[in-house]
């Protein structure tokens, strides 16, 4: 290297794909997945989500729970506030040695708010439309000690994805029921890593977005009055983000101008499979056994577009088409297990609990990026349920959730490698309102 000028845009290339990294930003499920879909079955660690008897918002799991909305126009609405603390602590090197940074990440985790809702309007008996509207991936992440080892790996990594599913149900027989839904999904990030290891060193800043669609679909059985079975499926979703790679306020020009770049990624297919069964009167059983297709995410390849043929020097030299680089990513496929109970202290009050055990994507030190510093999860939930009246009831939840199982980083990305441990754990709280504009809903059958 010659010099810090030399590394700077000796790094500017593995800079680049790193930062579109982020729409794989730390979440609070596995992977880069954000769980925050439902206040009602966050109080049970989500057993149960994709089985009907309960909420609208299992829908996202399952679209046939939407069959057994309630008559007329029924709406709900929730938010869950995420308290997040994740460091990472390591060091450096490149071939030659260590180059001595602080190690010391801080926290790198943002507090959040997720917010999801769902309406539905029943055409007939058989029939109802529902929409819901929901983040399904990404949080914010930025390392509070600015300067650190990692800068170069990682500065902030924000992305953001709004999906938008409008939704039939339909009960085939009074035991049956499917539902499928259009997904519509839009995609940003905006992605800064340091491009060179002094603290003067300027971000290279990556913005890219894109919509795209998928599909959702499932089915609802339930053989008696207390036993629900669902299983649901959300489909994969192909995004290949557009937009631009820049070094704002650089003084070499084709760096500040930036270069026009594309990036093609797959988010997972999950599979979603839920009981719930009446053990009384006043106590339900229900678990959830999920898979994601996480193996998908095998590498990032980014390439030089739209830049009319003519080459970036600092980013794209030899114009479109060329490769930025390939990055390696090697997931697995994630898995979520739940066991939860309900219990009815009255007609207005309900309360639940649950645990679960969330298996991660990324199993070994060499996977674990510091984008993305994932690690197995241990999950505990309380919650309750109030009825206001027959149209009006209120959601409460809390959730922590434990960082567990392997939590070492061994990184190599460009001629740098990031030797180091990650240390994480989530707090959520959530609420919502539940309203219902017409009559009240029949027993479920």
């Amino acid at each position: 290297m010659r010099g810090n000028g030399g590394m700077r845009f000796g790094l500017l290339g593995s800079s680049a794909v790193l930062a579109l990294l982020a729409i794989t930003a730390p979440a609070s499920a596995g992977g880069f997945a954000v769980r925050e879909q439902s206040s009602e079955y966050r109080g049970l660690s989500f057993a149960g989500n994709a089985a009907a008897g309960g909420g609208l918002s299992g829908m996202f799991w399952n679209p046939a729970v939407a069959a057994f909305a309630p008559v007329g126009l029924y709406t709900e609405s929730h938010a869950a506030a995420v308290f997040g603390n994740v460091e990472i602590d390591g060091q450096v090197s490149t071939p030659r040695g260590p180059l001595g940074l602080p190690a010391d990440s801080g926290d790198i985790a943002k507090d959040a708010i997720v917010p999801s809702s769902y309406m539905s309007y029943r055409i007939n008996e058989r029939l109802v439309l529902a929409m819901s509207s929901n983040s399904p991936f990404g949080l914010v992440t930025e390392p509070s000690n600015r300067f650190w080892a990692g800068q170069t790996f990682a500065r902030t990594s924000e992305i953001k994805t709004y999906n938008f599913a409008p939704t039939l149900a339909y009960r085939l027989t009074p035991t049956i029921a499917i539902g499928v839904g259009l997904q519509i999904q839009h995609i940003e990030g905006r992605l800064k890593a340091a491009s060179g290891t002094s603290p003067t060193s300027p971000n290279v800043v990556v913005h890219g977005d894109d919509t795209a669609f998928g599909f959702t679909a499932g089915i609802n059985f339930t053989p008696t009055r207390t036993t629900s079975i669902g299983l649901g499926f959300r489909s994969s979703i192909d995004h290949t983000l557009e937009g631009t790679i820049a070094i704002p306020g650089s003084a070499f020009p084709p760096a500040a101008s930036g270069a026009a770049i594309k990036a093609g990624t797959t988010l997972p297919e999950i599979v979603t499979l839920s009981f719930r069964q009446g053990i009384n009167e006043r106590l339900t059983l229900l678990g959830t056994a999920e898979w994601s297709n996480w193996s998908r995410l095998e590498r990032l390849r980014v390439v030089c577009a739209n830049n009319g043929g003519v080459g970036n020097l600092a980013f794209c030299p030899l114009g479109d088409g060329q490769q930025v680089q390939s990055l390696e990513l090697g997931w697995h496929d994630g898995w979520f297990f739940a066991l939860g109970g309900e219990y009815k202290y009255s007609d207005k009050l309900t309360l639940r609990s649950g645990i679960a055990y969330e298996l991660s994507p990324i199993q070994n030190a060499d996977e674990r990026s510091l984008r993305v510093p994932d690690t197995d999860r241990l999950w505990a939930s309380l919650g309750a349920t109030y009825r206001w009246n027959e149209k009006i009831a209120l959601d409460f939840a809390y959730t922590h959730i434990f960082g567990i199982g392997d939590n070492e980083i061994d990184r190599t990305e460009g001629p740098l490698r990031f030797l180091g441990t990650v240390d994480a754990h989530v707090d959520i709280i959530a609420a919502s309102l539940k309203m219902k504009f017409g009559e009240t809903a029949a027993p479920l059958k």
